[in-house]
């Protein structure tokens, strides 16, 4: 986390979320996608200031999505090199995004059960929270969404 802090400072803000925590993460690693030729669409960016994640699952939880965002969209083949985020609150729910480009050649690599480390770690974070997540995807696209329930307690 350190490190991202510290790279923030030199990245200029796209997400103004509500959430500091999550804004530094976001900003981040959505400069190191457009550094990487990849297109970023933003459509609602609304958090809470606080999640009922502790820092380090927040972190992770997060890194995951994205890093996995940003190879999948990153691969040959794929037909547009993007990723769009939409994050809003929704019925005492933080509803969290995440689709990019992606071959159907990655995705079935990707979610195959031997491998697919960031997975696990999101679907363990998910599971102390609710168990709520989604995944879908085309030929051409992946989406993962997270709803996160803010009437748990704040860890």
């Amino acid at each position: 986390m350190d490190e991202l802090i510290g790279e923030n400072e030199k990245i200029r803000p796209v997400v103004q979320s509500g959430n500091e925590m999550l804004d530094v993460i976001l900003n981040s690693k959505l400069s190191a996608a457009a550094d990487a030729g990849i297109a970023v669409e933003l459509a609602r960016m609304q958090a809470p200031n606080k999640l009922p994640l502790t820092d380090a699952e927040l972190c992770s939880l997060m890194l995951n999505l994205l890093n996995n965002a940003l190879e999948a969209a990153s691969v040959a083949g794929v037909k547009r090199r993007y990723i769009k985020l939409d994050m809003h609150i929704q019925n005492n729910y933080f509803m969290f995004t995440c689709e990019n480009g992606a071959t159907l050649d990655w995705i079935y690599k990707e979610t195959a059960p031997e491998r697919g480390l960031g997975l696990k770690i999101i679907r363990q974070i998910v599971e102390r929270y609710g168990n709520l997540f989604d995944t879908e995807y085309g030929e051409d696209y992946y989406r993962v969404t997270v709803p996160l329930s803010l009437r748990l307690p704040v860890g």
